[in-house]
């Protein structure tokens, strides 16, 4: 009996261990193990700018319209065509406008013949006048009715000359040389020049160079000075990166919701002929530039090490370093430790931050922490049917 009561315990006792045992690897919880993402510091070039974000359009653009009104008889161009100064756009029906014509030389021909009577009058009756064969009233009747003829002749050339000068019109001209952008008006279609000038094409001129009508907030304009350097970017050549000129600054504010910007009008080159009007542009304006400084990743002077991490302080060398642009950086040890550096900062890309002294170079600074989770599974498998 005694002796099934002490193999009882004994089996007890050891299924109380092997519970145990997969108790600590079903549950054990997961460990953590810390390590640090590294860079090296390097020396580079590095440009600070303001950031700014605008249309590209072309330089120059003209609306061509006409002075008449009419049926548009012919459209000679299309979206896209290039045109020189000159080239015929366009040609409004002139029927009326020559029927006009053929009616005021007949009032030009008839003007001219009763201004030559009264004229041929005139000169007979001063002669008779002088001889005292007329009194001076008849003399000054036959004056006014010649300088009222020659005023109907006037009036009558001034009109002839208006509606060949509007006959002119019905040839719709290019006024400058570049590429049609819009094109509002068909074969058939009526135009009204009553009231304003009806716009039927859009022009711009040489493609080549375009602009950049970028908004510059009020914090920033301050920073910006004309012949400084822009680089962009567009959505279609998002892997290019563009350059451009600050040509003005203009003076008149936009203000909108309380919003106070400046547009910046930027030169752009453009003779491979990618960028086209329309198109965003977001584009940093270069206010300071250096090269072959030291730079480490602006995430290095972000980064804060966790509390239970162990700091060494790094003695600084050298001259002291200005309170005014100081910045704290930690590079790793070989004992697991983090060594903290109080470095000096210049300019800033965004992506990376100028260091002036504090930091040496070739030396890896800490941008962040990777965690390494080890999952620890059951050595232990139970199937079932």
């Amino acid at each position: 009996m005694d002796y099934f009561h002490r193999n009882k315990k004994v089996v007890f006792g050891f299924a109380l261990l092997i519970s145990l045992v997969i108790y600590m690897f079903l549950f054990r919880e997961n460990s953590s193990e810390s390590s640090w993402k590294t860079e090296l510091s390097f020396l580079g070039a590095i440009d600070q700018g303001v950031a700014a974000t605008g249309t590209i359009n072309p330089k120059n653009t003209v609306e061509v319209g006409t002075q008449i009104s009419g049926i548009i008889e012919g459209v000679f161009v299309d979206y896209n065509d290039t045109v020189q100064v000159g080239t015929l756009l366009a040609i409004v029906d002139s029927s009326i406008i020559d029927a006009n014509i053929e009616q005021l030389e007949a009032n030009l021909s008839a003007a001219e013949a009763v201004f030559k009577a009264s004229e041929s009058k005139y000169a007979r009756e001063k002669r008779l006048h002088a001889q005292n064969f007329i009194s001076i009233s008849t003399l000054e009747n036959t004056e006014k009715l010649f300088l009222e003829s020659k005023s109907r002749l006037a009036l009558a050339q001034a009109e002839l000359k208006r509606e060949k000068r509007n006959k002119t019109f019905t040839n719709i001209t290019s006024p400058i040389s570049g590429v049609v952008m819009e094109k509002k008006i068909d074969v058939g279609q009526t135009v009204a020049a009553r009231f304003q000038t009806p716009t039927l094409f859009k022009i711009a001129a040489d493609l080549n160079s375009m602009q950049i009508e970028a908004l510059v907030s009020e914090a920033d304009i301050g920073q910006v000075k004309r012949g400084q350097s822009v680089k962009f970017f567009v959505d279609a050549f998002f892997e290019e990166l563009f350059e451009g000129t600050v040509e003005l600054i203009r003076l008149e504010p936009k203000v909108e919701q309380g919003v106070v910007n400046y547009i910046v009008v930027i030169d752009v080159d453009n003779e491979d002929k990618k960028l086209l009007p329309g198109m965003t542009a977001q584009a940093t304006i270069i206010t300071s530039s250096k090269e072959g400084v030291q730079l480490v990743p602006l995430a290095a002077v972000r980064f804060k090490p966790p509390n239970n991490v162990s700091l060494e302080k790094k003695e600084q060398d050298g001259e002291k370093v200005s309170s005014a642009d100081s910045a704290t950086v930690y590079s790793p040890d070989n004992h697991g430790n983090l060594l903290e550096h109080q470095i000096e900062t210049g300019i800033s890309d965004g992506r990376f931050i100028e260091v002036i002294r504090g930091f040496e170079i070739g030396n890896e600074v800490i941008t962040g922490e990777v965690n390494k989770t080890k999952e620890k599974s059951s050595a232990f498998r139970f199937s079932g049917r």
